[in-house]
């Protein structure tokens, strides 16, 4: 089961010469702003056990990545063949009912045959490592497939 989120960054927010001069995919995004500072990020999927489900459901997430680790990555994601097996990214969103997840900190893990990478939290006390390391109940699943649904 996997759930999305949007873009990494509040496309609104930035101005029209950065809109311009941005890109995004569905698995890219590169933020160009006009004081030549540039933001790479990549989709990647934050795995979460459910285990009154025997499964993982899978949240749709944007890394902020170096430019260095989005070369890499860029490089080797239609071969599916990578420099490098992974690299350090900062989790681009809030997740709904674990307040200050934006940012954190995590290794990103390049997959094989252009499957999304996957996202392993660095050890900390925030909730969202904990549910990483523990799991999730399904009906936080619900909550979240109903707050998406909203446009919440």
């Amino acid at each position: 089961m996997d759930m999305m989120f949007g873009e990494p960054v509040d496309w609104d927010a930035l101005d029209a010469a950065a809109r311009t001069a941005s890109t995004l995919d569905d698995d890219f995004c590169e933020v160009r702003h006009s004081t030549g500072e540039v933001d790479r990020f990549i989709r990647c999927l934050l795995p979460l056990p459910v285990p009154k489900m025997a499964t993982e459901f899978r949240l749709g997430v944007w890394m902020s990545v170096s430019e260095r680790s989005w070369d890499i990555y860029r490089e080797g994601f239609v071969s599916g063949a990578y420099a490098e097996d992974g690299c350090f990214g900062y989790l681009m969103h809030d997740v709904p009912e674990f307040p200050g997840s934006l940012l954190l900190n995590a290794d990103v893990w390049f997959q094989p045959g252009r499957l999304r990478p996957r996202v392993a939290l660095h050890e900390t006390h925030h909730p969202l490592y904990l549910a990483q390391c523990v799991g999730i109940e399904p009906t936080q699943i619900e909550r979240w497939a109903i707050l998406m649904h909203d446009g919440s």
